[in-house]
């Protein structure tokens, strides 16, 4: 079988057949190219390469001077600061760079808008060849936060479980930085109201329990009358909430001091109402979560009125949202603690994940916060509580288990930034 000569065969054969020096030259064009392409070919693959640790950088930067300004307790050159020490700790992640840069970093306090750029240049290879001795790789990240004005309720927790192991400092620690990321002092270009809803059997409703009842004789509330419990209707004939020794409560019910707060941007006053809380009885985290609907029912804006009046839901430009937070089981109804497995524990649990839903329903973002829940015994109740709060979120991105005082305040940075829609733009 004769053989097959390929094309390489017959170009060696004729260049070494070849005297006039032709075929060399030819030969040397083409190494010459391939060369060339090869060089290119890593060149750019350093290029790339760069550029990705840059982008990765300067993307952490940005992210990181984006909280930070949310927070609003560092200056403009501190934020710059931490987002250089993001930029180049992240270089430095992957190895020796070819070139660390120094980043640009922009503020814009109006806008809430952070940029950070940076270029390197990228020596060359084999691409020197063609006349290129480096090649400058530029990069922009900007984060920016949702400008949209907020209305957020805290139905916060302050049953007598809340007393260990610093829980209810705890607790307040982490309201606060809260409302620091949200409230800055140097202000925002949004409008930014929070209310607070706080619960144990009751809910104190202070200077709109008049409103709430339809009586004078006490502060305290407990569930609503009529046919449509979790529902947001204004108070009103066969609609208002019940007081303690109306029908199916206690007359001797016990009420958090804490009350609450309607609507404000006036952090200084919320603050001080956080300061002021202190521990009081069982737990009828129902009554928080309908608490906190009314404070961002529009359907409540003569109860609240003035500035604190909610504005209508999905009128696209506010964002609505809920916060539920609690170290324990819902199982108090009418003021009574009837036990973790009564048949009343789980209709303030249903209660609660109903009104939930129904915020939900109306666009309200839910989150909810479960506090130190291993505490619970048996396993079971812990197993329902926790069932109960991951059920009035409503998705695994808005539940948040916290461990520990520090985990409690990493969650609600995180409602924060979330409620913000602190986000990547460029």
């Amino acid at each position: 079988m004769p053989a097959v000569e390929t094309f390489g065969a017959k170009f060696l054969a004729a260049f070494r057949a070849d005297r006039r020096g032709g075929i060399a030259i030819l030969f040397a064009v083409v190494l010459m190219a391939i060369t060339l392409v090869v060089g290119m070919a890593v060149d750019y693959a350093r290029l790339t390469h760069t550029r990705t640790r840059l982008a990765q950088a300067a993307d952490a930067a940005a992210l990181a001077a984006g909280r930070a300004l949310l927070d609003g307790r560092l200056s403009d050159a501190d934020v710059k600061k931490l987002a250089d020490h993001y930029f180049r700790a992240n270089l430095s992640e992957g190895g020796s760079f070819v070139e660390t840069p120094t980043p640009i970093i922009k503020i814009n306090r109006i806008s809430g808008e952070v940029t950070v750029e940076a270029a390197s240049d990228v020596p060359m290879t084999l691409t020197r060849i063609a006349g290129f001795s480096t090649v400058k790789v530029p990069v922009l990240a900007a984060t920016l936060f949702d400008d949209r004005d907020i209305e957020l309720a805290l139905a916060l927790d302050v049953t007598i479980s809340m007393q260990g192991q610093g829980k209810i400092g705890a607790l307040k620690t982490a309201t606060k930085n809260l409302l620091d990321m949200l409230l800055p002092d140097q202000g925002t270009g949004n409008k930014v109201r929070v209310g607070l809803a706080p619960y144990s059997s009751g809910v104190n409703a202070g200077p709109y329990a008049e409103a709430a009842t339809g009586e004078k004789r006490a502060n305290c509330t407990f569930e609503r009358e009529g046919n449509n419990p979790a529902g947001d209707q204004a108070p009103g004939r066969n609609n208002y909430l019940k007081t303690a020794g109306d029908p199916g409560v206690e007359r001797n019910a016990d009420c958090p001091n804490a009350e609450v707060v309607a609507l404000s941007s006036d952090k200084r006053m919320l603050k001080r109402a956080v300061d002021r809380y202190s521990i009081h009885g069982s737990t009828a985290g129902h009554l928080g979560a309908m608490w906190a609907s009314y404070l961002l029912s529009p359907s409540w804006s003569g109860v609240f009125g003035g500035q604190s009046a909610p504005v209508a839901y999905n009128d696209r430009k506010t964002v609505k949202a809920m916060v539920l937070m609690s170290d324990g089981l819902f199982n108090t109804i009418g003021g009574h603690n009837y036990g973790d497995t009564s048949r009343q524990a789980r209709e303030s649990q249903d209660l609660a994940v109903e009104i939930c839903d129904r915020m939900r329903a109306k666009s309200i973002q839910v989150y909810a916060v479960g506090f130190m829940l291993e505490e619970i015994s048996p396993r079971s109740a812990r197993s329902a509580a926790e069932k109960t709060l991951r059920d009035c979120a409503g998705s695994s991105d808005r539940y948040f288990d916290a461990a520990d005082g520090e985990q409690l305040g990493v969650a609600f940075s995180r409602i924060a930034n979330h409620i913000n829609n602190l986000r990547l733009t460029r």
